[in-house]
């Protein structure tokens, strides 16, 4: 490997592990769980002794590694984002942080065959990025009930979203007066937030009766603390669910509304298309983080099929205007 090259590879990696460093310490300080609290103290102690490896190597090529310091912008993101999603998804996002530093890790070492001693030591940078790897793997099964409820909040969103711009788009093709179609809007929103919240309390309302029956089968003689405060729990989990979906598709429907209340009818309908767009991209990116799928390409995928869905509906409405002179004032 070129001597610049593999400079500019340190020089990346030690930016990286700098970052991170950072990162870690911050959660550390924010993190009130003891014991997630000292894991990342832990790691932030680990990517600082990385950090020093990397300045070392590069200070042995004459590199002024005091000009080289942490990604501030990626921090401020991740700092956001951290706040914006909270404890439980933050740590999808660092467990596939560390899988793309093992990655990234491999990739250079494959393309490196000079000195022995150095790949061995990079080799224990590895050893070290997959520990870091399973530390977030173990939270990640231990908080998955956290996980799905804010997964389901996404997916109600994401309803909203869809079906409320969809219907302001067709409708926007045939009503003259925004005010109108923001109250259309409203009704659409209202009908569906009932729609989806008796869905949601039926299924889940089956479900929790069906392990209730089951304890009670098996608990038939005798039923402790522990197993009522179990039915008691399952008794409830109909309503949470209701009040769940209701909320996260009223905040969806929201979004779009808002514009038409505003701005005359054409600025609404872009305002609402863009706010839409990236509100969808966000959100699925946000799911996708939490399966560990494809961030960019889940997001940018659900904000683009949400604007078609406008389309058609759009497309539909100026069908309905043009052909049967269909028009509200």
């Amino acid at each position: 490997m070129a001597t610049d090259t593999n400079t500019k590879y340190q020089l990346k990696f030690l930016r990286d592990e700098l970052t991170d460093m950072v990162f870690y310490t911050y959660l550390y300080r924010k993190t009130r769980d003891p014991e997630l609290k000292e894991d990342f103290r832990k790691l932030a102690t680990t990517e600082n002794e990385h950090a020093n490896f990397w300045g070392q190597e590069l200070k042995s090529t004459n590199v002024d590694i005091n000009k080289v310091s942490y990604r501030k912008i990626k921090y401020v993101f991740m700092k956001i984002i951290r706040n914006l999603i909270g404890g439980s998804l933050i740590i999808n996002l660092l467990e596939h942080g560390e899988y793309q530093s093992i990655k990234k890790y491999k990739e250079y070492l494959d393309n490196y065959t000079e000195d022995d001693k150095y790949r061995n030591k990079v080799n224990e940078l590895i050893v070290s990025e997959m520990q870091h790897e399973e530390i977030f793997a173990n939270k990640i099964s231990s908080s998955v009930k956290n996980i799905q409820k804010s997964r389901d909040f996404l997916y109600g969103m994401s309803d909203g979203l869809v079906e409320v711009l969809a219907t302001l788009a067709g409708l926007s093709a045939i009503i003259t007066s925004h005010i109108d179609i923001a109250l259309s809007g409203v009704v659409v929103g209202i009908s569906g937030t009932f729609s989806m919240t008796l869905g949601a309390y039926l299924a889940q309302k089956s479900e929790s009766e069906y392990k209730i029956a089951m304890l009670n089968r098996k608990h038939i003689f005798s039923k402790s603390k522990g197993v009522q405060k179990m039915i008691d729990r399952y008794s409830s989990e109909a309503t949470n669910s209701a009040l769940n979906t209701a909320l996260s598709y009223i905040t969806g429907a929201i979004i779009p509304i808002l514009p038409f209340i505003f701005f005359s009818k054409f600025i609404a309908v872009i305002l609402a298309v863009i706010l839409v767009f990236v509100a969808q991209g966000i959100s699925n990116s946000i799911v996708a983080l939490s399966l560990n799928t494809p961030i960019l390409k889940s997001g940018l995928r659900a904000a683009v099929l949400a604007l078609g869905a406008a389309a058609v509906t759009f497309t539909a409405g100026e069908i309905f205007h043009l052909i049967f002179h269909i028009s509200l004032l």
